[in-house]
């Protein structure tokens, strides 16, 4: 068993170094910005829940390489609920352990996954509050949903329908009354964080960003000639197969095929267990820690409709179609349940962690070995300041300074802690509106220096965006000096 637990991390440890290389590196700036006193929405943007930045921003404090800590405590906490869900079913312990910390890894580490995104602390968060009320710590497991509504919002359908599920189920021994108690830890905790949020000034923008997003998501990029449903769900599951998400898909619906939801599992004294042997025996707090099988595949059956449901409304990127762990993480643990004395135990082992390698939509090992060979180089980035810091910090003048391009490939904020942001949205794209667009083409002069990054760049078709290109190669080329970084220009006001 510890064999196959140290082969599923040899594969997915390389894949949770994230990589300064698209989003990765915008939200390494937004949590720079953060730890340099810069409010959040305010004096600086981006379109993410506010928790995610701020666990950012705080494992920064202490070493840029926590971005890598961070990523890999997610996986080891969603690993930590598989198992305990797992156990509650009835699974031997070893296969648990399998499950949860083998096969949970190569799951969420998948074709889907990108290292350094927002689903990954989500989905660790949903499933450790599905965990907890499993256990019967309703209030704890309402807790993990108030940071699960602050971290990744638009996973709350699958966690809300999760626990009804399981509220339902203990509905005899007080599921609904655990429910309550649960919803009043959710309440109690998002309270503490809004509150926080508007003492800051930061909630408007939170707010806003509601709107902002659902007109994102349901913008061109969502776009189909059969309708914006299916234009979303294209775009999670694309034609070419990355993020690997109908195979998902496919996995989910034989377990629930080839496993009987009125199946029960045997005890080590070959008495039946389950749902019915639990309501007729005496009522025993113990026994409400346990988890029927019937229970996990409602929670598969369950979570994957609203999962599709979600991606369907919001889904804009193949790595959306991580959602679909949620299920696949409860498939695993119903997996292990069903193999438990029932196949023999190596063997089961090896079934299991196959299990989640296919259902995370069987990743191609070019990845893995790519991955592997840039960990070394990707930890040294991390560490480093950025090129756009190392040409400003020969302009010891400079105080002020904004950003004109789109992804921060190279986090141009780390190392600029100590210069004033004057634009807070320093990542402009060119399906951005008109108004967006022209406000940063506003803010810009006000900067002492301005990193103009390549891909500030005319497009095709993108009227609105080339004007704005050409304002801003207009204001460098008439009152800027500037210097090439690796990929942009730093751009220095000129004396007089």
């Amino acid at each position: 068993m510890v064999v196959a637990v140290v082969i599923a991390w040899a594969v997915a440890l390389p894949r949770l170094v994230p990589s300064t290389f698209g989003d990765h590196g915008t939200y390494a700036s937004v949590a720079e910005r953060l730890i340099a006193g810069d409010r959040l929405y305010v004096d600086v943007w981006d379109n993410k829940d506010p928790l995610f930045y701020y666990a950012l921003a705080l494992g920064r404090l202490v070493s840029p390489l926590a971005d890598v800590a961070l990523e890999i405590l997610w996986v080891v906490g969603a690993g930590v609920a598989v198992l305990v869900l797992a156990l509650s079913a009835g699974a031997d312990r070893r296969l648990s352990v399998v499950a949860g910390l083998g096969a949970t890894p190569l799951l969420l580490t998948g074709p889907a996954y990108e290292s350094g995104m927002t689903h990954l602390p989500g989905l660790a968060l949903l499933l450790g509050a599905v965990a907890c009320a499993v256990r019967s710590r309703w209030v704890a497991a309402g807790v993990l949903v108030g940071l699960l509504l602050l971290t990744k919002l638009i996973l709350a359908p699958l966690v809300a329908g999760a626990l009804l599920v399981i509220a339902l189920h203990r509905r005899p021994t007080g599921g609904l009354a655990g429910l309550v108690r649960a919803l009043a830890g959710a309440f109690a905790l998002l309270a503490v964080g809004l509150g926080a949020l508007w003492l800051r000034g930061e909630l408007p923008g939170w707010v806003e960003n509601f709107r902002l997003n659902a007109d994102y998501a349901d913008g061109e990029l969502a776009s189909s000639q059969y309708g914006s449903v299916v234009g979303h769900l294209l775009r999670a599951f694309p034609e070419d197969g990355r993020g690997a998400g109908m195979l998902t898909v496919a996995a989910l619906i034989v377990v629930l095929v080839a496993i009987p939801r009125s199946w029960r599992p045997a005890t080590s004294d070959g008495e039946a267990s389950g749902p019915t042997a639990h309501r007729a025996a005496t009522p025993d707090p113990a026994r409400e820690r346990t988890l029927g099988p019937a229970v996990l595949w409602d929670l598969v059956l369950v979570s994957l409709v609203l999962g599709l449901v979600v991606m369907s409304a919001t889904a804009t990127w193949p790595h959306h179609a991580l959602t679909l762990a949620v299920p696949a993480g409860f498939a695993l643990a119903l997996v292990a349940a069903r193999w438990s004395r029932a196949i023999e135990p190596r063997r089961a082992a090896a079934l299991i962690l196959l299990a989640g390698y296919v259902a995370a939509g069987a990743l191609h090992p070019y990845f893995v070995v790519t991955a592997a060979r840039a960990a070394p180089t990707t930890l040294q980035q991390l560490q480093r300041e950025s090129p756009d810091a190392v040409v400003l910090d020969s302009f010891p003048r400079v105080t002020t300074y904004a950003r004109a391009g789109s992804n921060d490939t190279s986090a141009h904020a780390v190392g600029l802690g100590d210069l004033q942001l004057v634009c807070p949205r320093f990542h402009q794209y060119s399906i951005e509106p008109r108004e967006v667009l022209d406000l940063t083409a506003a803010c810009l002069p006000r900067a002492g220096a301005i990193i103009v990054d390549d891909t500030v760049r005319p497009e095709a078709g993108r009227p609105e965006w080339n004007a704005y290109v050409a304002r801003v190669r207009a204001l460098v080329a008439t009152g800027y000096d500037c210097v090439r970084a690796s990929v942009s220009q730093v751009c220095v006001r000129r004396v007089g």
